[in-house]
């Protein structure tokens, strides 16, 4: 890739602080890798003395390798190419004694902090009856916490005058830090709280560092907070040779500290430094590229770039109103495969993004039944979720007396008192006869090998299988479908293993989601399947589906990609579907309430950026809310504010067919469609 006039100008200029606003697609690693190559060969840096660092393991990863492949392993020992965490993480391990710490401190993930204030909570407030209360305010302190940290606040600087929330705050924070440095331990956040509070104390410590970091340079600098800022700032304060690369209109990630307003921070921190604008785009079509440009111009901007592409202008940007939010999934098959086989193009080439994990749920099933491959980033597939995975093995048990790994999964889930020498016991006893675990559970000489108590739970189980078994054959199998959940005694126990209530509820909501669709390829109404199927021959499709979906993570496959706006970030792909573009879905409800509309435009932003030949814009007129009511929807407030004359929008024409009419045209289509592939 040859370099720019701005490129070239960001990796030649070291004689002072540098800004490098580098646009969606322009190249800003191969400009951090150059960089640092120019310095070690040209400017006489020791490799030692030159930091990299980055967010994810992932991005530095990459830097380095592109490194190694210009430079030797010799030339460049010493670099340090890594992430914030790593470089608070080696601070701390060699000036462990300023920030009152002992050699070999231990670092606690979330578990572990949630232990701890599950303890203090508990002495402070007494033992909670409902569990779910105590998981919720574990969690609200463990956010607050952190927020304090990233915010440098200790916790006797936490103003207790505001609120009780305050008040409570400081004790909570308090009895939490003295419980860690009590057992030497360090939260992911104190990697970099800590080293910036020691430097702040011990001006010796910093001055070391700063004869250590004669050069540094921040990738994503849009993402971070305001403790990584202060940090930065007294590594480099002095020396003032940094370069800093990021795009403040990919900031999309206030949810967890992020300050894109450390852009402008930098300008009145350092007023000597240079900003260049890296503005040509080597990914997208022109005609994204205006749309993109023309979105973000909503937002108000210190800094403005136009984004600029040598590329092709590429065709019009497609919309796409979907009726209902049933046909969602079908609507997205029928134009990804119809667009597959016109233009020939690999199942990888396909990337659908979505605002939440969960708006992926009906697409996932839409793609498996039409046997299209795919892989869910950033996200749980519907079917490796716990619940659903419990509830596909009871189906299986269900379906097939024979399926000892199904057996093995659910026997206890919920609690039966059947223990590992028990299950072992029968076992045995099911391979000394050349039966199933199953079939051994109702052997009437199962009691001669297990304590007569624990043959007759075995006993109640095969028989509680047996009885739904029949009942689900029979002529009211659809009542006692969807009464299985709590015949099985699996909603009781959802809610005591869930944590919260809200938490069991979203996945008993999954549960019963996957019986709709067992319901509906029994009675036909489910296209994916031929209608008036036994219930047993329903159940063993589904499993099926569900084998396929684990497998997939074991090949590869050429398949489609499905994942959320902000794991998209710095990917790219030939042909995109951005669906859900809705008023409160994208932007997103919340974001409205708390006037935070500009961030929901830069993911936005994100997503349409991520295409590089073409681009199809979803929304549905009808979506189902939380209170499980169909609602109207109104287009989101960002396809508006694209130009008109870049979209390809059917439904502005004038359309005299009904909503049901429109619904039945593309459920027609959708099994035409299956037929065809069959």
């Amino acid at each position: 890739m040859h370099l720019n006039d701005q490129q070239l100008e960001s990796v030649h200029y070291i004689s002072g602080p540098c800004l490098v606003l580098a646009g969606a697609g322009s190249g800003k690693t191969r400009v951090i890798t150059e960089k640092i190559i120019h310095l070690i060969q040209d400017c006489d840096y020791k490799p030692y003395n030159i930091f990299a660092v980055t967010f994810t393991n992932k991005a530095a990863k990459e830097m380095k390798e592109r490194i190694c492949a210009s430079l030797s392993s010799d030339t460049i020992k010493g670099l340090h190419v890594s992430t914030f965490h790593s470089v608070g993480l080696d601070i701390l391990r060699q000036e462990h004694i300023y920030a009152g710490l002992k050699p070999n401190f231990t670092l606690f993930d979330e578990y572990d902090q949630m232990t701890v204030i599950k303890e203090i909570l508990q002495e402070l407030q007494g033992t909670y009856a409902d569990k779910e209360h105590l998981k919720d305010e574990c969690m609200f302190w463990q956010n607050k916490i952190s927020g304090y940290k990233n915010d440098l606040i200790g916790y006797d600087e936490i103003d207790t005058d505001i609120n009780d929330v305050n008040q409570l705050g400081a004790i909570i924070y308090k009895r939490y830090e003295e419980t860690l440095r009590a057992i030497n331990a360090v939260d992911f956040d104190d990697l970099i709280y800590l080293p910036v509070r020691m430097f702040l104390e011990h001006e010796a410590v910093l001055e070391k560092w700063r004869q250590r970091v004669r050069y540094l340079l921040v990738d994503e600098y849009q993402d971070t907070n305001a403790s990584q800022y202060q940090l930065i700032k007294l590594l480099v304060e002095k020396r003032q040779r940094f370069t800093v690369v990021g795009d403040d209109d990919q900031s999309i990630y206030s949810w967890r500290g992020a300050r894109p307003q450390n852009i402008s921070l930098l300008r009145e921190d350092f007023p000597d430094l240079k900003v260049i604008m890296l503005e040509q785009n080597y990914r997208s079509c022109g005609r994204i590229l205006k749309c993109a440009n023309r979105l973000i111009a909503q937002n108000e901007h210190d800094f403005v770039k136009q984004l600029h592409s040598q590329l092709e202008f590429g065709s019009k940007i497609n919309v796409i109103e979907i009726p209902d939010a049933t046909l969602e999934g079908k609507t997205i098959v029928t134009e990804l495969l119809a667009h597959h086989y016109i233009n020939r193009s690999k199942y990888s080439d396909y990337a659908i993004l979505y605002r939440g994990n969960y708006q992926s749920r009906e697409i996932q099933k839409a793609l498996q039944e039409s046997n299209i491959p795919f892989r869910v980033i950033g996200g749980t597939s519907f079917f490796s979720q716990a619940e659903i995975k419990d509830f596909m093995s009871y189906l299986r048990l269900i379906a097939n007396n024979d399926d000892d790994k199904a057996f093995l999964r659910i026997i206890n889930i919920p609690k039966r008192e059947i223990g590992p020498t028990s299950l072992s016991y029968l076992d045995r006893f099911a391979k000394k006869y050349c039966i199933s675990l199953m079939d051994a559970c109702n052997h009437p000489e199962l009691i001669n090998e297990v304590k007569p108590k624990t043959a007759g739970i075995f006993k109640s189980f095969h028989d509680l299988i047996e009885n739904i078994r029949k009942d689900l054959n029979g002529t009211d199998w659809e009542k006692h479908l969807s009464e299985l959940p709590e015949r099985l005694g699996y909603t009781d126990w959802l809610y005591q293993d869930s944590g919260s209530e809200k938490a069991a509820e979203i996945r008993l909501d999954n549960v019963r989601t996957l019986l709709k669709w067992v319901n509906n390829a029994v009675t036909g109404d489910d296209n994916g399947f031929i209608g008036d199927m036994l219930i047993n021959d329903a159940i063993n499709k589904l499993c099926v589906r569900e084998l396929l979906d684990r497998n997939e993570e074991e090949y590869d496959l050429e398949e489609v990609q499905l994942m959320t706006l902000h794991s998209s970030k710095g990917l790219e792909f030939p042909y995109v579907f951005l669906i859900g573009m809705e008023e409160g879905l994208l932007p997103h409800e919340t974001s409205i309430e708390e006037n935070n509309v500009e961030e929901e435009r830069r993911l936005a932003y994100v997503g349409i950026t991520r295409a590089q030949k073409e681009l199809f814009l979803m929304y549905c007129k009808n979506r189902k809310s939380r209170k499980r009511q169909e609602t109207k929807v109104e287009p989101s407030r960002f396809l508006l504010e694209l130009p008109e004359e870049d979209l390809h929008w059917p439904a502005r024409l004038k359309d005299t067919r009904t909503e049901e009419e429109k619904k039945q045209t593309m459920d027609s289509l959708f099994e035409q469609l299956l037929n065809t592939l069959k």
